[in-house]
């Protein structure tokens, strides 16, 4: 269900509204047609009044009505049949696209899925990977990680040392200034840095260091 909401959410917005617009259409031309054929079968009957008398000059003389000429039918005014069929064939190409879309992005997902990133710590010594919920996964003798999964990469700090800071990098091979973190759990008693599995990944090659208020960072 939640895959579906996020493709309605991803859905482009041109063809939704095509969609919408379409069948919108397709109301007001069954409507309109359904209208139509009511009042053919409940035709208009003309009242006739009675008590209208022809004046006898009229009669003697031998005067006749002269009859109407048949009202003729509005040649423009078509049948909205083939109206019809057009909106319908278009609302069932739209809803194919759409279900083709879906299939494909349902299908990218799945691939995505299967695809398993290794965690591979290096060069770190105190350096730990948890997951969402603060769990050291390699306690749980499982070193892998889905696409879209949360981790919280830390490295222990050094209790007597006056550490201020860490930096984590991952799948990089230099630091850069976004490596740097001030986020610390006093209960693991690590710095950590936040880390969202990206799609694709392949594996995690982690790295970081301690920062020394009076030394600078440690290792180098």
């Amino acid at each position: 269900m939640g895959g579906f909401i996020d493709f309605v959410v991803s859905i482009n917005k041109i063809a939704l509204f095509a969609f919408f617009a379409v069948l919108g259409f397709l109301i007001y031309e069954i409507k309109k047609m359904v209208d139509d054929k009511k009042k053919k079968e409940n035709p208009v009957v003309p009242q006739f009044n009675d008590k209208i008398q022809v004046p006898p000059t009229a009669a003697m003389k031998g005067a006749l009505p002269i009859p109407l000429a048949p009202a003729k039918k509005n040649e423009k005014e078509g049948s909205p049949l083939p109206m019809i069929i057009i909106g319908t064939t278009s609302l069932i190409g739209v809803a194919v696209l759409i279900y083709i879309s879906y299939n494909t992005n349902l299908k990218k997902q799945k691939i995505a899925m299967t695809a398993v990133p290794i965690v591979r710590e290096i060069s770190s010594a105190g350096l730990i990977v948890y997951d969402a919920k603060w769990v050291d996964i390699e306690s749980k003798k499982n070193n892998k990680a889905t696409p879209g999964e949360k981790l919280y990469i830390g490295i222990k700090t050094i209790v007597e040392a006056d550490i201020d800071r860490a930096r984590i990098k991952i799948n990089a091979s230099d630091w850069q200034i976004s490596d740097i973190t001030t986020l610390f759990n006093p209960g693991q008693k690590v710095y950590y840095r936040e880390y969202i599995v990206a799609t694709g990944t392949a594996q995690l090659t982690v790295d970081a260091q301690l920062h020394s208020a009076s030394d600078g960072w440690l290792g180098d």
